[in-house]
């Protein structure tokens, strides 16, 4: 049995090559990924992407044009309806109900595919029902009609409904949309105790990242009818992979208390200056907003030598720029000083903060004056003695810099900003 094969035999869900077509539109194309018992995995990615479509397609309302899903080694679409209900139920984005049924009824509902036609429900049936509905505190209000309960309960009751099906997986498709944040906490909670208690496999598709990150435990990212990225937090939800898919600036940051992935605009404050190689020499505080600025515009950031614990090298770490980094304290050493020539030498531009020097840090004037070979952006050069605590030797380098180099003198963001639409 090949690697492929085994992986296969041992997923609960299979996807493989699922491509998907409206008319002539393709909305899903060679998707493929497995899904074990007990996972609980969460779609992302922008409208269009495809990841309802994705749901759909799982719960055979959408047939693929070319691929295969497979539920614990069998085809899904040769699978009766009443079969794979008991095996897989959808609790849809839509939480409204034209009908006035009460509480009961929606849930009592889930027990269709167990039923014969027009047959009473059972005693089973109703311990079931009932279990479901405790399971998602939604007991209480069994009597109460759906139509006049809040939103945050109607999504409990939805789940509940799917779970009087006893499915092995359960399919949400925005299960927090339209909530506020006192219901959203809710259904978080809600469906990680399902998960965690009784083992329930769940594929959630959610727009919001950071709830997305608080809720999942694996991550598929779509862009465009395709996965983008698949893993765990860490590896998906990268400054990097949501700016490509999403195509705006964003910090990842942590939480502090259960240290996941935190998503925060950035500010996109210039054109787009894609593919512009930048590397920024910085420290204390003067390059955060520089690289915030420059990553914001879609240029690839590089920053050092910095040490660890520097208020730059913090902010470097949020943005995703690649660092040259030196222990905490100590003079940058050689081989940093070596890194931070190299990813000079190959940057279209460097930037100079307004950064003090000492004998620790000095050596990055140097880097700049022996590789720089295009433009050097130099903030408030005018000012260095003020910052030149190396007797005169950060003044002297600097001097050099601006008469071997093509430097270009700024005081202020706004003028980087000018200065990069130009490039």
């Amino acid at each position: 049995m090949t690697k492929l094969e085994e992986n296969v035999a041992a997923a609960l869900l299979s996807i493989h090559n699922i491509t998907v077509a409206y008319a002539s539109q393709i909305v899903l194309k060679d998707v493929s990924f497995e899904i074990r018992q007990g996972d609980l995995v969460v779609v992302l990615g922008p409208n269009g992407a495809g990841k309802t479509t994705l749901l759909r397609t799982i719960a055979k309302v959408v047939s693929p044009k070319v691929g295969t899903v497979l539920l614990d080694g069998q085809d899904v679409f040769s699978m009766k309806t009443k079969q794979l209900m008991k095996m897989i139920s959808v609790v849809p984005q839509a939480g409204s109900s034209v009908f006035s049924f009460t509480v009961q009824d929606i849930v009592a509902m889930g027990r269709t595919p167990h039923i014969p036609p027009l047959a009473p429900l059972s005693q089973r049936d109703w311990q079931v029902i009932r279990e479901a509905m405790e399971a998602t505190d939604v007991w209480d209000l069994r009597d109460r009609l759906f139509t006049e309960i809040s939103g945050g309960e109607q999504r409990r009751v939805l789940i509940a409904k799917a779970l009087a099906q006893e499915p092995k997986i359960l399919l949400l498709d925005e299960p927090t949309a339209n909530l506020d944040l006192h219901y959203q906490l809710e259904v978080v909670e809600l469906v990680q105790r399902l998960n965690r208690e009784q083992g329930i496999t769940v594929i959630a598709v959610l727009h919001d990242l950071n709830i997305a990150a608080m809720l999942g435990q694996k991550f598929v990212l779509m862009h465009k009818g395709q996965i983008y990225a698949m893993g765990e937090a860490d590896e998906v939800l990268t400054p990097q992979n949501i700016q490509q898919v999403y195509g705006v600036p964003v910090i990842v940051t942590r939480h502090p208390l259960n240290g996941r992935p935190i998503v925060l605009l950035a500010e996109r404050r210039i054109p787009s200056s894609k593919g512009i190689r930048i590397h920024v020499v910085c420290g204390g505080g003067t390059g955060s907003e520089v690289m915030a600025l420059l990553k914001s515009s879609g240029c690839q950031v590089s920053a050092g030598a910095l040490n660890r614990g520097d208020s730059d090298y913090e902010a470097a770490q949020l943005l995703g720029v690649e660092i040259v980094e030196e222990q905490p304290f100590m003079p940058i050493s050689k081989e940093a000083y070596e890194r931070t020539k190299k990813l000079i030498e190959e940057a279209d531009v460097v930037v100079l903060t307004d950064v003090p020097f000492g004998w620790g840090n000095i050596v990055n004037l140097k880097a700049i004056l022996e590789a720089a070979k295009g433009l050097v952006v130099v903030f408030n050069p005018e000012n260095i003695l003020e910052r030149d605590f190396v007797n005169g030797d950060a003044s002297s380098l600097l001097s050099q810099i601006f008469a071997t180099k093509r430097v270009v003198s700024i005081h202020s963001l706004t003028e980087l900003q000018k200065l990069l639409v130009t490039l």
